[in-house]
This record gives C-alpha cells, sequence and structure tokens, in this order.
C-alpha cells in the first residue's frame, strides 16, 4: 500500500469517519455461515495469500482478517476495521483451530490465539491492504494453540 494509501487510512482513523462502512459492516455480517444446529458456527476459513501464506479468511467471500495487537479498536477505529462478530444466538466459532470470543459490548467477537478479528474497509475481493496499516496484522495462521 503507497504512503498516500496509509495516510488516508490514518486520516479517517483519527478523524472517526463512518462513510460507507454500515455497507462493509453488514457485508462481514453477512459471511458467515451457520454450523449445523447448535450453538457454534463456522466464521472463519484458512486460505493461501501470496506474500503471506496460510492467513484466517471470512466464510463466504474470503476476505481478510486482521489483529491489533499493540491496542485497542474504538468506536471510530471500528468504523475503518469492523470487528468479525458471532451471529446472534451462536457462541462457539470454527472453522480453524485457536478461536474463541470476546465481549464487545452485547455481542461476542471471534478471537485468534486471544487476539481479536477485524476486517479492513480498504479490502475488495481476496485483497491484503491492511497488513501494517495502524498497527494492524494479518491474521497468519500457526500450528500451535497456547
Amino acid at each position: 500500500m503507497s504512503w498516500i494509501a496509509r495516510a488516508a487510512v490514518a486520516a479517517l482513523l483519527v478523524s472517526g469517519s463512518t462513510a460507507a462502512t454500515a455497507g462493509i459492516a453488514a457485508a462481514a455480517q453477512a459471511q458467515i455461515r451457520p454450523a449445523g444446529s447448535g450453538s457454534s458456527a463456522v466464521v472463519v476459513q484458512v486460505a493461501m495469500r501470496q506474500g503471506f501464506g496460510k492467513i484466517l479468511v471470512t466464510v463466504n467471500g474470503g476476505h481478510s482478517l486482521y489483529e491489533h495487537p499493540n491496542g485497542s479498536c474504538g468506536p471510530s477505529c471500528r468504523s475503518i476495521w469492523p470487528p468479525l462478530v458471532m451471529p446472534a444466538g451462536k457462541t462457539t466459532p470454527k472453522g480453524a483451530s485457536c478461536l474463541a470470543t470476546a465481549r464487545l459490548g452485547t455481542k461476542l467477537q471471534v478471537t485468534y490465539h486471544g487476539q481479536r478479528l477485524y476486517t479492513f474497509t480498504g479490502d475488495s475481493g481476496h485483497s491484503v491492504n491492511g497488513n501494517g496499516v495502524a498497527g494492524f496484522v494479518v491474521a497468519k495462521v500457526t500450528t500451535a494453540c497456547p
């Protein structure tokens, strides 16, 4: 991603702009596929991305997922980085090992190795444009759970 694009994303994060994010957040929600019956749902899958290897992506659209290991993500941040949340009534995430959930208001946000998962509004299709932006890193698949 060019420095101009990174600067634009940073400016959006600082300003708290929410333009066009409602539709993106809704699209991320729509990509969660229930897993049969019970309280579990398939919310991620593993995919190969050139330059990154195996990463976690959303189930239907294959959108890249990111972690923010060095900080929190408040409301203005979440307008750019929509959190991956569990469908209503579901509590157990499926699709990869090391998944869990953490409270986000009244919802459950999906975590991987204890790190909350987010999509990025600057991605389209199978892109991985958010890696390294504002402290976020792509959620790479590892072999062992802590």
